[in-house]
């Protein structure tokens, strides 16, 4: 069985290519965070990338209003709550994240908007080796294509890693910008 027959879906056209444009001029004319090999900006809460709680208690400013209203369309994908917590990432060719799973203090469900462009995105259970350098041969990849929302819930959230693979997305011609929502478990 694979990541998308336990609970991961990719959920095409959740903006249109006008809105793209809009939201990534939004997104370029924040501050970032580079604290990181990547810059990232939070909204709602600060995810804590060293803290047991991850953001639970750690406000971040509020939604900007292309957040608001991609976490609107995005509400019934968390059971018609609204997400609390929005991390924007952007990753240039070159750059990636090593495999990982979303704490546990955020929610059930977690779903990623992809902005840019098109890249790959590795996934492996979480009882296989989380750090090996170049991947495994085991991982399934899946392209996310622009303005596509993967949406990660039930095992593909609990059970399974994803991370992206610098090597891999080398070769890309455009940067790729990710905003992750989540809810904050209470």
């Amino acid at each position: 069985m694979t990541v998308f027959d336990r609970g991961a879906a990719l959920v095409p056209d959740i903006v249109t290519e006008a809105e793209e444009e809009r939201i990534l001029l939004r997104i370029s004319q924040a501050p970032w965070l580079t604290d990181l090999n990547r810059r990232v900006q939070h909204y709602g809460f600060r995810y804590n990338y060293r803290g047991t709680a991850n953001g639970r208690h750690d406000p971040a400013p509020p939604f900007p209003r292309w957040a608001e209203v991609v976490a609107d369309r995005l509400a019934s994908h968390f059971g018609g709550r609204l997400p609390e917590q929005c991390i924007v990432n952007e990753y240039r060719p070159g750059q990636g994240i090593g495999m990982h799973a979303d704490h546990a203090s955020f929610g059930p469900v977690v779903v990623s908007l992809s902005l840019g462009d098109a890249w790959t995105m590795n996934f492996r259970p979480r009882s296989a080796r989380p750090y090996v350098r170049g991947g495994l041969a085991s991982d399934e990849i899946a392209l996310l294509p622009r303005r596509s929302a993967l949406v990660l819930r039930g095992q593909a959230r609990s059970a399974w890693m994803h991370g992206i693979d610098r090597a891999a997305n080398a070769h890309r011609a455009a940067t790729r910008v990710f905003a992750t929502f989540r809810t904050v478990s209470s």
